[in-house]
């Protein structure tokens, strides 16, 4: 187990180093996703990265169930999104060059799973912090699943809030009649409060009645995804005002930020509190 751990903080590093050269050829005009090889690297590593955080967490089953639930609900969403332009608020389409399913990118398939993954364990370490246990059968605390899944939403959206300007900005996709909040219809955020919701009810409804029997594993991993969360809303912050969309960093940032300083917080009084 310690092996895998630290093999996650490997591809989490590197990930942030590939994150940082990417902003950094960003403020000096140089746009490395022209680069074959580098953009297989930087959309895959997210994904790796997925895959052996939920494995430690989740366990293998449960990681691939969470995966393949968190894709297929987003690309089933995404696909209706784009034929009738519900869902998400408004007609879009993604830039023509992209590898696509029914018109839907494979990179925005699995970029669910990230995110909402994120969202999920960002929400569950909060839990973990505070010495309490995720809610299952034998505690009798369903109640407190819909209360987890609703924070999950907000988590989530509160990326797309940040990101989906700036993708727009970029050309990575178009919303054909536009919207008020720069450029992108507030329908859009609601979509993803409710696909989050979706994925993360059904998840967390399982292992409420399917617990597993015994977690193996250091919770301090929970802090990846956080510490992710975190570099995420520092990098839009940073390409927004490359892109002289000030009130976008502020809105962005006030919205993401807090979460990932308040879970810092408990994490280190947590901490100091175990020694």
């Amino acid at each position: 187990m310690k092996n895998k751990t630290n093999l996650v903080w490997k591809i989490f590093f590197l990930l942030v180093t590939i994150s940082a050269l990417k902003l950094f050829g960003t403020f000096y005009g140089i746009n490395l996703e022209r680069y074959g090889l580098f953009k297989i690297i930087f959309l895959s590593f997210p994904v790796l990265l997925l895959l052996f955080h939920s494995i430690i967490t989740l366990l293998t089953k449960k990681a691939i169930f969470f995966i393949l639930l968190a894709s297929t609900v987003g690309f089933l969403m995404e696909r209706l999104g784009l034929k009738t332009g519900t869902i998400f608020g408004g007609h879009y389409v993604y830039r023509s060059d992209q590898l696509a399913i029914s018109n839907v990118p494979l990179s925005v398939v699995f970029y669910w799973a990230v995110f909402i993954y994120t969202g999920y364990c960002v929400v569950t370490s909060f839990l973990y912090w505070s010495d309490l246990k995720k809610p299952n059968i034998k505690l009798k605390n369903f109640w407190l699943v819909p209360l987890l899944v609703f924070i999950d939403g907000l988590v989530v959206t509160a990326i797309d809030i940040f990101m989906d300007p700036l993708q727009v900005k970029t050309g990575s996709w178009t919303w054909l009649d536009g919207g008020p909040y720069f450029g992108v219809p507030i329908g859009n955020f609601i979509g993803w409060f409710i696909v989050t919701v979706m994925v993360t009810g059904l998840f967390r409804t399982f292992e409420y009645f399917f617990p597993t029997k015994k977690e193996e594993f250091n919770k301090s991993i929970f802090i990846v995804p956080v510490l992710g969360y975190g570099f995420l809303a520092l990098s839009f912050a940073l390409s927004a005002i490359k892109y002289q969309m000030l009130n976008l960093a502020i809105i962005g940032s006030l919205l993401m930020l807090p979460t990932v300083i308040l879970n810092l917080f408990l994490f280190f009084k947590q901490t100091k509190r175990s020694f």
